[in-house]
């Protein structure tokens, strides 16, 4: 870079001083970190919460039903069945009770579209208290 003689001192052209600058960041940052407010996550949740009544007692006394998917087909409490009878059984349960706890496992290879249908039908049959999990 070409320097300049001038009254004084030497000044270096295209050289700024960035000490000042940064200093001014950090005190911006420092300043925006200290007067934020994080979101509480846990109130924007929409959880629904089981009443205590006595209707949903009556349903923790039913056996819970267990539906596997596996690439090959499905099992409902550790027996293999078909897809058509999958459907009649769940139909057959929802008649009995729609309060009725349903478990739904599936292995990692199998297809996405093969637990959908089982969720799917779980709705259909307005069976409501479902959980799925991993084998």
């Amino acid at each position: 870079m070409a320097s300049r003689k001038r009254r004084g001192g030497s000044f270096t052209a295209g050289e700024l001083n960035l000490t000042a600058m940064i200093d001014v960041a950090f005190q911006l940052l420092s300043f925006f970190i200290i007067t934020s407010r994080p979101m509480d996550v846990l109130t924007n949740l929409d959880v629904s919460r089981p009443s205590p009544d006595a209707q949903q007692k009556d349903s923790q006394d039913q056996p819970m039903i267990r539906i596997a998917v596996f690439t090959d087909g499905y099992q409902i409490n550790d027996k293999n069945v078909t897809w058509a009878t999958l459907a009649n059984l769940m139909a057959k349960l929802a008649e009995m009770s729609r309060t009725q706890t349903i478990v739904i496992s599936s292995v990692a290879d199998a297809p996405h579209e093969s637990l959908i249908r089982v969720i799917d039908l779980c709705a259909q049959n307005g069976l409501k208290n479902v959980s799925v999990m991993s084998l």
